[in-house]
């Protein structure tokens, strides 16, 4: 019976032995060649001819062979899979055309010294230096035939499964970083190497256990292109809590490093403007904000900011807890998120874009919202505000398409807002300067009074492009804080999973190509949103620009018939008045309407605005010798 044991024994010995010797290779050695496979698949998708042609499903060819590269014992085995693969795409074509000079400077793909990595064998080396040298420019079908670039036609296996595959999790990554890796412009300027991203994330898109974990973790990569443009939308995404369409009855925003409630509904009364979040669900506020911040895409950090607001603000419909301080209190309160269409039914737009304000006879300042200005309401608008001392443009939102027919009324001249990188649909990784069209026809009578301009954090994309043509306006100002940062066209792609991102594929430039990506549009005079102003129902931006547009009128010439001080004001100020005789003292407010009248005899007296807010007042003193009018600030 031994005999017979060591017989039996030794079969299972050897053969356990051999299976020792094939086994699938370590983690760190799958993931170092599922690195160099993105390289190699990229390489052949848009370098190679029959590829290009889609004589080829390349998608397909990935997925054939990923089992083979996953299983691998050894690397000669690696490049097996490699080279069967490459085989796919048949004989590269030959062409006697020369291949067009590529400026270094306009080059995304400048660096091929991956190719000859000892990873691959000299046979898989050989055949992409060959796709390589033989390529020249042509069109491929996995892009858009636009000039400017989009890929809607890259969308297999796009909407098959919320929770796809690890073959599919792969082409998915694959996918999107080879088209940032080709043909987005900023790749340059992003906090971290494009190579050591992919590297990094291979490991989590395969560890990925379920819908939602995939999901998020492409969603982290998605911000680190580093991007305003860089959403990413799903069925899977609209589940998770941050990005629920579910809103309660006011909005917030960040300011002054605080989670700050803006925008109350009036039939909401347990919260007030100006109220800091504290806590919600019990959770403190900036922990919940450090947990969603590696979600939260944006080229710079108000953005960002501005992002991770947004997923502390949405969430599952129904009833939560918040923590706020109003100043004099912390409590509890329980608001209740309700659907979009809900939250948004009680809302009426304004019934005009646009108002004359009247400081007093001789000032007028003409004050226009640009998220509600349409292009065909532009030249009712100018009428309306032609004789207007300042005109103040508020692109603190998302404009309507209305820089061309502002032009023609702004302008002596067409408009040349910005220098364009574009991506060259026919040579992955080539970049090629476009100086754009001049915007508006211009006009021999553009507006006579001082043109001033709003932004923030919320200005992005068109609004920014808006600014950028607004500036260039002889004597424009722009007061307000930095931009988004991210102008220029969207392109969707398309990934496995029914994920959609998006991504900024126009570069766009000042027309000395000044770069704006990343950086945003930069005020003249910085001034920004205080909660002490938001408490007080103040607009300290607006207040800002009220004042300066009035600064070369009469209403600040400074004289020695009238003085306040002290200015600011907390409840009263002393006026002196250098004229005799019955005088009315009259307060206005910003929008022409009369707060506050005093009528006296004295050349000096005192006058208490307790009861008013604070913001930016007129005060006006009329006589028999005329009118002297001052700007009162009260703090």
């Amino acid at each position: 019976m031994k005999k017979i044991r060591k017989w039996i024994l030794l079969p299972l010995i050897l053969l356990l032995s051999g299976n020792s010797y094939g086994q699938a290779p370590s983690d760190s050695i799958y993931y170092n060649r599922l690195f160099y496979t993105c390289k190699v698949w990229g390489h052949v998708k848009y370098y190679h001819t029959e590829v290009a042609k889609g004589n080829i499903n390349w998608d397909d060819a990935l997925l054939d062979a990923l089992p083979g590269i996953k299983e691998a014992p050894d690397n000669k085995s690696f490049n097996d899979s490699l080279q069967l693969m490459i085989n796919r795409a048949g004989e590269m074509e030959v062409s006697s055309d020369a291949l067009p000079e590529n400026v270094d400077s306009l080059n995304n793909n400048s660096d091929y010294s991956w190719i000859q990595n000892s990873i691959f064998s000299e046979s898989v080396k050989e055949q992409l230096e060959i796709i390589r040298n033989r390529f020249r420019p042509q069109t491929n079908v996995y892009i858009s035939k636009n000039v400017v670039i989009s890929f809607d036609r890259d969308t297999l296996y796009y909407s098959d499964s919320d929770y796809p595959s690890e073959s599919m999790r792969i082409l998915a990554l694959y996918r999107y970083w080879n088209i940032i890796h080709y043909f987005f412009p900023y790749k340059y300027i992003m906090d971290q190497d494009w190579g050591k991203t992919l590297t990094e994330f291979i490991p989590p898109i395969i560890k990925a256990t379920n819908a939602l974990s995939y999901t998020l973790t492409f969603k982290k990569l998605s911000t680190r292109i580093n991007d305003s443009h860089g959403y990413l939308s799903s069925p899977t995404l609209m589940k998770w809590e941050p990005h629920s369409y579910h809103y309660p009855p006011f909005h917030i925003r960040f300011i002054e490093n605080e989670t700050v409630i803006m925008h109350v509904k009036e039939e909401f009364t347990d919260v007030k403007t100006g109220d800091i979040v504290k806590k919600i669900d019990g959770i403190d506020i900036y922990t919940l904000r450090d947990s969603f911040r590696q979600y939260a895409h944006g080229s710079n950090d108000v953005f960002i900011d501005k992002q991770v607001s947004m997923m502390v603000w949405r969430g599952y419909a129904g009833s939560f807890q918040i923590k706020v301080d109003d100043g004099l209190n912390i409590k509890d309160v329980y608001p209740e998120r309700v659907d979009y269409e809900t939250f948004v039914g009680s809302f009426t737009p304004p019934e005009k874009s646009w108002s004359n304000t009247i400081i007093n006879g001789d000032a007028h300042i003409g004050i226009v919202n640009l998220a509600w200005l349409l292009p065909s309401q532009v030249s009712y608008m100018m009428d309306e505000l032609w004789e207007t001392n300042a005109l103040i443009l508020d692109v603190r939102n998302y404009t309507m398409g209305t820089i061309i027919e502002l032009a023609d009324y702004l302008s002596e001249t067409p408009l040349h807002i910005a220098t364009f990188m574009i991506a060259d649909r026919t040579f992955p990784g080539r970049f090629y300067w476009y100086n754009g069209q001049r915007i508006g026809q211009g006009t021999q009578n553009p507006y006579p009074g001082k043109l001033i301009i709003l932004f923030d954090e919320i200005t992005q994309s068109h609004a920014e492009y808006t600014c950028m043509g607004l500036e260039q306006i002889p004597g424009a100002v722009k007061i307000g804080s930095t931009t988004a940062g991210s102008d220029g066209n969207i392109a969707t792609i398309y990934l496995p999973g029914k994920i959609r991102t998006n991504a900024s594929f126009l570069g766009v430039y000042y027309p000395d190509t000044t770069p704006t990506q990343r950086v945003g549009i930069i005020p003249d005079y910085e001034v920004k949103r205080t909660i002490a102003g938001i408490k007080a129902g103040k607009d300290e931006v607006m207040e800002f620009a009220l004042h300066l547009g009035l600064e070369n009128s009469e209403i600040t010439e400074e004289s020695n018939n009238i003085r306040i001080y002290p200015n600011p004001v907390q409840n009263e100020f002393i006026f002196d008045i250098g004229f005799i005789g019955n005088v009315t003292m009259e307060i206005f407010d910003i929008h022409g309407r009369s707060l506050k009248k005093v009528q006296t005899n004295s050349s000096s007296g005192k006058i208490d605005i307790s009861e008013l807010k604070h913001g930016l007042y007129i005060l006006k003193a009329i006589s028999n010798e005329g009118i002297e009018t001052k700007i009162i600030i009260k703090n």
